[in-house]
């Protein structure tokens, strides 16, 4: 795809449009006629975030090893069908190795990583860090036994969760990079492990538990807390969080008809379970959009979201253009979903963000 440029001088028209309530979605996006997001008038957070982020990719492109590791293949479990308690204890039992397989992956997949970010080693405890996935996993599997609903997941687990994320990301971002994917990797081994009816009953309860550790809910509830009631910051985040999960999956979907064929490392676009990553991702995009309206800051994406990025993306087989593209139709999902004046609170930071990923940072 080509380059994101800045298109101040068509800033206000669009805003005009936006003002009147303009559908932007339901135009055509394709590669021969994607439109670039409209730049704010006097918004000078974009060409400092680009500066940086291309200063940063640059160096760790500079650190990278170009020795490539084979991903091992997770371990094969036999199905067998059962009732919830031997669901539970087939779970239970499978926790107690998958952590340690999937670590093996994760090492396998990010362990040259380590020297190229300059990732402290001592802050990655493959010991820790396997006991904290066993321990939250293990609270899913009695949630589930306990026939507790899915919702209330959240409830039961979800300041543990948070607690285990910021834990990591307080002391190195990328740091939590390695720990969702050993999550990730463990979840792909549990439910390998249950037959296909077995798995579509569990499934949610890991769904919870990996989304709440990849969206940073407790920032965002923070940040929030320092906001008035009436805060345009505030309601527009309001707005868009009642609809992420809508708005991406329209986003994938229309993300996928444009890339046909294409395939990362966990499979193509279309299989159920890349999906479920795929949607998950965009929503993970929002959901820092959301943090830095709150702060009023880009900080957050460049803390955490870009650098975590950089890190996982290539070694995942996920390309730049597909997440430009992802971000482009993001921003016309958007300004057609929410209120203009809503969409205006967004517009800074998530031009910001595209101009962050485009090719003009990647392609050096």
């Amino acid at each position: 795809m080509a380059g994101i440029s800045q298109l101040s001088s068509k800033f206000l028209s669009v805003a005009d449009e936006l003002q009147q309530g303009d559908s932007f979605a339901s135009q055509a996006i394709t590669k021969s006629d994607t439109h670039n997001i409209p730049d704010a008038k006097g918004v000078s957070i974009s060409s400092l975030a680009v500066s940086w982020a291309k200063k940063y990719y640059s160096t760790v492109a500079a650190r990278e090893n170009q020795t490539h590791q084979q991903i091992s293949e997770s371990r094969d479990f036999s199905n067998f069908d059962g009732n919830r308690a031997k669901i539970v204890d087939k779970l239970t039992d499978t926790l107690k190795v998958a952590s340690q397989i999937a670590w093996n992956k994760v090492e396998a997949l990010l362990g040259e990583q380590i020297e190229r970010h300059a990732i402290d080693p001592s802050l990655i405890d493959r010991e820790e860090i396997a006991a904290d996935t066993r321990s939250l996993y293990r609270k899913a599997i009695d949630a589930y036994g306990d026939r507790e609903p899915v919702f209330r997941l959240s409830v039961l687990v979800g300041k543990d969760i948070v607690q285990v994320r910021r834990k990591y990301s307080d002391t190195d971002p990328l740091v939590l990079g390695f720990v969702t994917l050993e999550f990730q990797y463990t979840s792909k081994i549990l439910l390998g492990c249950l037959s296909e009816s077995e798995r579509s009953e569990f499934a949610p309860y890991l769904k919870v538990v990996d989304d709440y550790l990849h969206i940073p809910h407790g920032e965002i509830n923070e940040a929030a807390a320092d906001h008035a009631p009436n805060s345009k910051a505030l309601l527009a985040v309001q707005h868009l969080l009642q609809q992420t999960t809508q708005i991406a999956s329209a986003v994938y979907d229309r993300a996928s008809s444009q890339h046909q064929g294409y395939r990362s490392s966990s499979g193509y676009l279309t299989d159920p379970q890349v999906k479920i990553s795929g949607i998950r991702d965009v929503e993970i995009f929002q959901s820092y959009l959301c943090w830095c309206v709150l702060e009023e800051s880009i900080r957050p994406v460049q803390q955490e979201l870009f650098p975590i990025c950089v890190m996982l993306y290539p070694r995942l087989h996920v390309s730049w253009e597909l997440v430009q593209d992802m971000l482009l139709i993001l921003f016309w999902e958007i300004s057609d979903r929410l209120p203009a004046a809503d969409v205006m609170v967004f517009l800074p930071y998530l031009r910001t963000v595209t101009d962050m990923f485009s090719s003009d940072v990647f392609d050096n």
